[in-house]
């Protein structure tokens, strides 16, 4: 047997696993899940409107949710990833080839949302396949913001530009290490049982702060920073109430 199908009946046998042990308990109060996905920029060292794709890297979330009622749930999330804009890389509008600013960092994010489910649970066999959900709440984000501004053209811009006198402005200001976040997002799940389930989510995150990048009168000061996560992932339902889990036919 190759290595490749010792790890598919890996697979299959954790998930008949959890599957089981799932399947002799009663209808879960609880959930937690882990999800994949990626965090993108937006701000003023943005590519665009929609944010920066050129360094996309790969975030992970865990979460752990509390079920409320039928349509409300109370999640706690902890996330992992990276944001980061590189203007050498950029295309248009020319100026920022001459300006290149780059900046890079680390984001480490708590935070716990109210769930509304659309549809909310159904409580008998019949669950239903695809649940919509939306969900907001507040949270804080951790970051190590690396900004470089050594590669800017100088010669390209006039002395009293906004670049070379905010530039100035810029670089006596801290760049933050915490900051607080609204987050909001949708997202929709795939019940394969009652018991476990696939989630497509997008979250967007407000941060109250145009130094997420590090640049503010130096770029734009009208306008603050954020990022907005896509993740992919599976979520696991736990606890005691009233109906069982069915079993997941291989």
């Amino acid at each position: 047997m190759n290595s490749t199908s010792n790890i598919g009946m890996a697979i299959i046998t954790l998930i008949t696993i959890l599957n089981s042990t799932l399947s002799a308990q009663q209808k879960p109060n609880y959930e937690v899940g882990i999800n994949i996905g990626t965090l993108v920029y937006q701000g003023d060292l943005s590519a665009s409107a929609f944010g920066s794709y050129q360094q996309l890297k790969p975030a992970v979330g865990l979460t752990v949710s509390k079920h409320l009622s039928s349509h409300f749930a109370l999640c706690a999330n902890l996330l992992f990833g990276k944001i980061g804009a590189d203007e050498s890389q950029m295309k248009s509008p020319a100026f920022k080839q001459y300006r290149n600013f780059k900046f890079s960092t680390s984001v480490t994010e708590l935070s716990t949302v109210l769930v509304w489910n659309a549809l909310g649970e159904s409580i008998d066999k019949y669950y239903r396949k695809i649940s919509p959900y939306v969900f907001a709440g507040a949270g804080l984000t951790f970051l190590d913001v690396k900004r470089d501004w050594g590669r800017i053209n100088t010669s390209f811009f006039d002395t009293k530009s906004t670049a070379i006198i905010g530039l100035g402005i810029d670089t006596l200001h801290n760049t933050p290490k915490i900051l607080p976040i609204i987050p909001i997002g949708a997202g929709v799940n795939y019940a394969i049982t009652n018991c476990i389930g696939i989630k497509a989510e997008a979250t967007y995150r407000f941060t109250f702060s145009d130094y997420v990048d590090g640049f503010k009168y130096a770029a734009n000061p009208t306008s603050l920073d954020s990022y907005y996560g896509l993740s992919l992932g599976i979520s696991l339902k736990l606890g005691n109430n009233s109906f069982r889990c069915p079993t997941l036919k291989l």
